[in-house]
């Protein structure tokens, strides 16, 4: 699954120049619409202040993309790859400190991309060519594997029962509305002690949300409320 939605974000139909040369064009083509896109935002990069800020032509930029959506997606890729491998390190333990670990994981990738992924998530905010349907099949990425380690948590009697598909997109939405919030929007990037603060909280968080195991009735007796207060035979 993650590879499919991973070949949508960065399909690209544009046949590649092969040589030395063209292969660093295209480089700095991207570094350039990283920079644009992290400054201006999407909708406000034109291609012309990609290329300005690359220094090749227009035409040579038609050469590597065909559209300033293809380089976005060229421009995301790195961000996307990364956050698709730290969260494929969720492993299967409920205490807080090693969730706190794992969702430091994350933040710190989402950190090193944090103006690119910015940048994504307000042009799917805004619908704006088709970034809404990529951040939610992302998104729904993201959710079925928080949603498959609590079903793996239940199954193997760790947590209760509880309906899963909510609380992992509810623990998921937590987690991207934090990561925008405190690390992409802010002027400058976080320090690694604000990131490891923000998630120990967030490990802390989502600890106390899994589904306590019900406690075993002591006995039968006080299970049934028909009996609980039936009084033993006297004795003779």
């Amino acid at each position: 699954m993650e590879s499919d939605v991973l070949a949508l974000a960065v399909s690209d139909p544009t046949p590649k120049p092969g040589n030395a040369r063209g292969r660093r064009t295209r480089a700095q083509l991207v570094d350039a619409a990283t920079a644009c896109f992290g400054e201006y935002g999407y909708e406000r990069t034109r291609i012309q202040d990609i290329v300005t800020r690359a220094g090749v032509s227009q035409g040579n930029f038609y050469r590597h993309f065909e559209s300033k959506r293809e380089i976005f997606l060229e421009a995301l890729k790195p961000g996307l790859e990364d956050l698709l491998e730290a969260r494929a390190g969720l492993q299967d333990h409920t205490d807080a400190d090693a969730l706190a670990a794992d969702t430091v994981l994350y933040l710190r990738t989402y950190s090193r991309h944090r103006h690119i992924l910015r940048v994504m998530r307000e042009a799917a905010a805004v619908r704006s060519d088709g970034f809404d349907e990529l951040w939610l099949q992302l998104r729904s990425n993201f959710v079925a594997r928080t949603q498959g380690w609590l079903e793996r948590l239940h199954a193997d009697g760790r947590i209760g029962d509880g309906d899963f598909p909510q609380l992992a997109a509810v623990l998921g939405a937590m987690v991207e509305q934090v990561a925008y919030v405190q690390i992409g929007l802010p002027d400058r990037t976080p320090r690694d002690e604000e990131i490891q603060r923000i998630a120990r909280v967030i490990g802390d968080v989502w600890h106390r949300a899994l589904p306590p195991v019900p406690r075993k009735a002591a006995n039968t007796r006080t299970a049934n409320p028909k009996t609980a207060n039936k009084k033993p035979p006297a004795k003779k």
